[in-house]
């Protein structure tokens, strides 16, 4: 349950895209039907668990296409019993209904203030942005891959170091942003700034 009018108002208020918005089970069968690969870039803002074989080879067939991914807050979540997940978001939250040992499940923490900094402001997605404060949702104790390129950190006992970063699978370009759990997040125009930014960023339509 999220707060789905304020979500989509964000993007109704972008007029430089043309937004289809699909939940789940609909959005898997779509996916496995075909029907992403007219989109230059997906946005996943699920915590979905069910996925079929043709629905996870046709999660990969995007990325050789190179259709662009973003993923928000809790997508991070999804597919707990997929590994390959993990390698095409850079990272996991495990689950603890998931994990064998309760003590190395993932944790989170409403409604902590982070003082975010920005470690890469050369990139596209976080060119000329300043250092910030966002009042969010935090995950703790989360996998993230060495591989992945950090563009934001915080320093907070509750939540991650990382908080943004990008990824490449196969021809996509692929990014998680940990924040985005709710209306402050969406109101936040620095979020806003960033989730734009990564869409075109992964649609490939800047460098």
């Amino acid at each position: 349950a999220y707060d789905t009018a304020a979500f989509e108002k964000m993007f109704s208020r972008n007029d430089n895209m043309d937004v289809d918005m699909m939940s789940q089970p609909k959005a898997n069968k779509a996916l496995a039907g075909g029907q992403f690969s007219r989109y230059e870039a997906v946005v996943f803002y699920d915590m979905w668990q069910d996925i079929t074989e043709d629905q996870k080879e046709a999660f990969i067939d995007l990325t050789r296409k190179g259709v662009g991914l973003v993923f928000l807050h809790h997508s991070l979540v999804s597919y707990q019993q997929w590994e390959e997940f993990e390698k095409i978001v850079g990272g996991r939250y495990f689950e603890k209904s998931y994990v064998n040992d309760p003590d190395k499940a993932s944790a989170y923490k409403h409604d902590i203030e982070m003082e975010v900094s920005v470690m890469d402001p050369g990139h596209p997605i976080t060119r000329d942005m300043n250092d910030f404060t966002i009042t969010d949702e935090g995950y703790s104790d989360i996998s993230i891959l060495p591989s992945v390129k950090a563009l934001l950190k915080v320093d907070h006992p509750h939540c991650a170091d990382k908080v943004a970063w990008t990824n490449e699978y196969n021809n996509s370009r692929v990014v998680y942003l940990l924040f985005g759990h709710d209306n402050k997040a969406f109101q936040d125009k620095n979020y806003r700034r960033l989730l734009f930014n990564a869409i075109e960023w992964s649609a490939q339509q800047s460098n």
